[in-house]
């Protein structure tokens, strides 16, 4: 017998205990779940993602967030959204961006700049905004050079009174298959040790000469100076970091989830929040 329509909040917890329904088969047993926000981008990210490639599993599921048709709408269509003056969410899909500095290009400049003062409005320094879009440009470009499926990809953000969230993902070939191919990370074991390698500045496939693998020291020092939470999703691990000034040697929880291809990297900046686990 299935269960009654239940409505819970779209948190990570939330979408993690989907897929693990969803790969074990049960999660069309579970009746209508309805998916309320949670004032994350995160979690519908890893979800729209999930979908996906699941998609019979999760045909009970509805989802209430205006911003997933803007999510699942970049990995269908390619349709970008967010770059409009009062906008406070978007997506860019990565199936749109211009490398070369074709006419393309100009179309993702706007929209991170209205990103990035998005985040300003949201109360982040001028400064911190700067260095945040810094980092998401090198995340971005990690996803071209190391993904496998740069065209899976998408870069998302969010900004509400006091916070601001984005979400660079891909449906490639994952952290750990791509550190493997530097000859100094081919005997890592699991995408947990890896997704710990990849958090750690210049870890890449390439060898650290090559100047590969920079974007997430620059991301730790873009957030030298606020409250921050990161979730870096790969595989069948997730790594979140939280606190004042997250690193690898503060707040540290790495934890087994179900399997996602690609690798999923989510921000939440909220530098007026004294930081703390969520």
């Amino acid at each position: 017998m299935k269960r009654d329509a239940q409505r819970i909040s779209a948190s990570f917890e939330t979408t993690d205990d989907l897929l693990w329904q969803a790969v074990a088969g049960r999660l069309p047993t579970l009746g209508i779940v309805t998916l309320g926000r949670s004032g994350r981008i995160g979690p519908l990210v890893e979800l729209a993602m999930a979908m996906s490639v699941l998609s019979d599993a999760y045909t009970g599921v509805t989802v209430e967030p205006p911003v997933f048709l803007q999510i699942t709408r970049a990995l269908r269509e390619g349709a970008v959204s967010g770059a409009g003056a009062r906008d406070r969410a978007g997506v860019f899909p990565l199936s749109r961006y211009d490398s070369d500095g074709g006419p393309e290009s100009l179309v993702w400049d706007q929209w991170a700049k209205h990103a990035e003062n998005a985040s300003v409005a949201a109360g982040l320094a001028r400064g911190s905004a700067a260095g945040l879009m810094g980092a998401l440009g090198e995340l971005l470009d990690n996803v071209l050079a190391h993904s496998g499926r740069p065209e899976s990809g998408i870069v998302a953000y969010a900004a509400s009174d006091g916070a601001f969230e984005f979400v660079v993902a891909d449906a490639g070939r994952g952290v750990l298959a791509s550190l493997r191919e530097n000859p100094k990370f081919a005997g890592l074991s699991d995408s947990g040790t890896a997704l710990r390698v990849a958090a750690s500045d210049g870890a890449s496939r390439h060898a650290r000469s090559l100047g590969h693998g920079y974007g997430i020291g620059q991301l730790f020092r873009a957030l030298t100076h606020d409250a921050a939470e990161l979730r870096f999703r790969s595989g069948d691990y997730a790594l979140r970091l939280w606190g004042d000034a997250p690193s690898l040697t503060g707040q540290v929880e790495l934890a087994q989830k179900a399997w996602l291809d690609g690798l999923t990297i989510s921000v939440r900046c909220a530098p007026n929040t004294p930081g703390r686990r969520p």
